[in-house]
């Protein structure tokens, strides 16, 4: 039998955590684990942040928000599931700064007219959540972030695309259909009224009772796209500067940080791509000097540089995620199955799993330590993903796992982790897509598999 390659793709065969130990090793990726899991109930505390334990609910949109952009019934369930999950962080969706920046009809948007519904929704969340980890043993309460986006060139009006570029790059509208002709880029004027929206809506989720609010920079959305502008030429936004391509990420944060000085009165924070996959000169954090590589090489100097600014300007906790899921979604979320717009990958999931890991570990090891650092991609490794999380954030590659998927199939698995040291493996999640292709339908998403009964009818439907 010949050495398994990480450029070859295999689905999930691993019966046993001995498979799949050996599985890493003869890819000579190295990955700690470890079966002792109570390390992912230690809390952790640095510059005011406090959150009761180790495991994450990230932000996964669920395309279900009420006619007024706030919360339906639908998310109330979902979040009350994720309450009472013993989770000890809870990231809050994307939810759009404007009507125009929404990346479908059903994402969330927050305003003064549906504020009250936030604030309603967050109270009973943080009721829960507290009722929850004092009855499994853990101090306070579970943190809420809220995740505030604009979806740039990824925006829709219903269901038509309306977007909204910072630079040319026919290769990424290529991708989702649009040609240069249908939007115009935006000027440094629109950018900085940009800015302050979205100022205003994060003073709004502060009044909502959120913890701390995300200013979205990932997955090839706005600030990301900004992060990537090198050709933007005579702007304050773009070009060969960090600086500049930085600058809406950084005065928001600064504004924000100025009216809320402390984490105690409100956590400034952002979820980071560090690494998009996309070739120099149009991707962020990828090596500039290796023609022809795809993906091509992490390069993380820029986003370390980045990084640094934004915890001198207060930013003390950062979630860390990868790729553009409009471009090459295995870099995102390494799956067993590919959705039905996307193809099989040259690249083995574990190697890209892997590539979440160790470049988390890196940005650990290089960024000042009084960041508390949130790290993706464990929802592929199945029932076994307790082990790795434990086995890194014991290693310290990381200080918090979050979830994602996992969340959506069986939104217990902390507690499962927490009582039994693993995931149950009839309720994980197997990575199978159909939440993603849901999600691109513009359908209320979640796992058709694992809760049949409010997500299978609509994941049928889109099958007839």
């Amino acid at each position: 039998m010949s050495k398994p390659n990480w450029k070859n793709f295999e689905h999930f065969k691993y019966k046993n955590l001995d498979l799949l130990k050996q599985a890493f090793q003869d890819l000579e990726l190295k990955v700690p684990f470890s079966t002792n899991t109570n390390c992912l109930k230690t809390l952790i505390y640095k510059n005011g942040i406090f959150i009761p334990n180790r495991l994450s609910i990230q932000p996964m949109e669920a395309v279900d928000a009420n006619e007024q952009g706030g919360p339906s019934e639908l998310t109330k369930r979902r979040y009350l599931r994720y309450a009472k999950s013993g989770a000890g962080l809870i990231w809050f969706e994307a939810t759009s700064i404007l009507e125009e920046s929404k990346s479908n009809p059903n994402q969330f948007t927050i305003n003064n007219s549906n504020v009250k519904n936030f604030r309603e929704l967050v109270e009973e969340i943080k009721e829960l959540g507290t009722k929850t980890l004092e009855k499994i043993g853990f101090e306070k309460r579970p943190i809420l972030i809220l995740q505030l986006n604009h979806s740039g060139r990824y925006s829709k009006r219903g269901h038509k695309r309306t977007p909204f570029r910072t630079y040319e790059n026919e290769e990424l509208d290529r991708a989702i259909g649009i040609n240069s002709e249908e939007s115009s880029i935006l000027t440094d004027n629109e950018l900085k009224n940009i800015e302050n929206i979205w100022v205003e809506k994060s003073i709004l989720a502060k009044e909502a009772g959120f913890d701390g609010v995300d200013i979205k920079s990932c997955h090839g959305y706005l600030i990301n796209d900004l992060l990537c502008s090198r050709s933007r030429s005579n702007s304050d936004y773009g070009g060969p500067s960090l600086k500049n391509r930085s600058k809406l990420l950084i005065d928001i944060i600064s504004k924000l940080r100025k009216k809320y000085p402390t984490n105690n009165d409100f956590i400034i924070t952002t979820r980071l791509g560090v690494y998009d996959g996309i070739p120099y000169p149009n991707g962020f954090g990828v090596r500039e000097d290796e023609e022809g590589i795809i993906p091509p090489l992490i390069d993380l100097k820029e986003p370390l540089q980045l990084i640094k600014m934004l915890y001198d300007r207060g930013v003390h906790l950062i979630n860390i995620t990868m790729g553009n899921p409009y471009y090459m979604p295995h870099i995102t979320r390494p799956f067993n199955q590919p959705g039905n717009s996307s193809n099989i990958p040259d690249e083995h999931p574990l190697f890209g799993a892997y590539r979440h890991y160790k470049t988390v570990h890196d940005i650990k090891e290089q960024s000042p330590s009084g960041i508390i650092i949130v790290g993706s991609a464990y929802s592929y490794l199945q029932q076994f993903a307790g082990y790795v999380a434990a086995g890194l954030v014991e290693n310290n590659w990381v200080d918090i796992c979050g979830f994602g998927r996992m969340a959506f199939a069986n939104p217990n698995f902390p507690i499962q982790i927490y009582k039994e040291g693993k995931i149950d493996s009839k309720r994980t999640c197997i990575t199978c897509s159909q939440c993603t292709e849901l999600k691109k339908a513009g359908r209320s998403t979640g796992c058709a598999l694992r809760d049949k009964e409010f997500y299978a009818p609509i994941s049928n439907s889109q099958k007839n």
